[in-house]
């Protein structure tokens, strides 16, 4: 399955002791220029204790740049919402970087779909699930991030998509107000 794109089911997942120690940077070819890369994922039926707790994610926003490559601007800004602020309760990163950004959004309790049971409690459709974006104007290997998630939230199942925003070859299209 094409990494770039689709749903990919993670294979065994080392240790999390492993995970802290690796300090993979991959610099991609400097000749394979596709524009500037932008990686969403999503991640479901995820390690719920792992997607509630701040330290873990903070350090996940902490060292991921240099694991990819990037110059992180600053300490990672993360919030925990709570059930006063939002009735979807889970955590909100976001790191940046020199080139852009890195952010994370955590739903431990699943999420509901608006329709309701018979007895009037409305369903969820979703186990656990994180969704996260990388946007750089400098290449990044997507494999890198794609390992790293696994290995911090232990996702059953990831959706990626990675799109190349403003490719050398195409030209800017105006929006339009509205």
């Amino acid at each position: 399955m094409d990494y770039y794109k689709g749903r990919r089911q993670p294979t065994d997942s080392p240790s999390e002791e492993k995970w802290d120690l690796v300090k993979t940077v991959k610099e991609p070819k400097q000749d394979d220029y596709r524009g500037w890369p932008h990686l969403m994922c999503s991640g479901f039926d995820c390690d719920k204790k792992a997607l509630m707790s701040y330290d873990r994610i903070y350090k996940f926003l902490k060292n991921l740049p240099q694991q990819i490559g990037m110059q992180p601007m600053g300490l990672p800004i993360v919030y925990k919402v709570s059930s006063e602020d939002h009735p979807d309760i889970g955590i909100t990163g976001t790191a940046i970087i020199a080139t852009s950004h890195i952010s994370i959004h955590t739903f431990p309790r699943g999420q509901r779909d608006g329709k309701r049971k018979p007895r009037g409690i409305e369903r969820r459709i979703f186990k656990p699930f994180f969704t996260f974006d990388c946007y750089s104007c400098k290449a990044f290997d997507p494999d890198i991030v794609y390992d790293r998630l696994r290995l911090a939230f232990k996702p059953k199942t990831i959706e990626t998509a990675l799109v190349y925003r403003l490719r050398e070859d195409e030209e800017l299209i105006e929006v339009e107000d509205y």
